[in-house]
């Protein structure tokens, strides 16, 4: 494992407001001890640094149990869930990919400013 930054973990009670504000949203679900997890954490922490006015929260999906299962329904890690700038799920996916594979998705899915 390199020894890049990820993204640090938020608690969902405290960035779920954010979530239709206007802004496109990314929840990036996790565990600590997965390494695909913390391998997509690094690339979203990388994608932060270059574009600081996008909305991506890391999510751990042990801490927030309650939310992963019933809320959203998740049974792997890692999960990406997008929302739009209005909160409307547009995309999901789940397992890991590289940062040119995330680039693409990004600009499909309105992270373009």
């Amino acid at each position: 494992m390199s020894n890049k930054t990820a993204l640090p973990v938020k608690a969902y009670k405290d960035i779920k407001h954010n979530i239709g504000n206007g802004r496109p949203t990314i929840l990036a679900f996790g565990m600590s001890h997965c390494y695909s997890c913390l391998a997509m954490s690094q690339v979203f922490a990388e994608v932060l640094e270059a574009h600081p006015e996008y909305q991506i929260y890391s999510i751990d999906s042990q801490k927030d149990r309650l939310i992963a299962r019933d809320t959203y329904k998740l049974k792997e890690m890692p999960t990406q869930i997008f929302f739009n700038a209005e909160g409307e799920e547009v995309f999901r996916h789940t397992g890991a990919y590289k940062k040119a594979v995330l680039d693409i998705i990004l600009k499909k899915w309105g992270f373009d400013f």
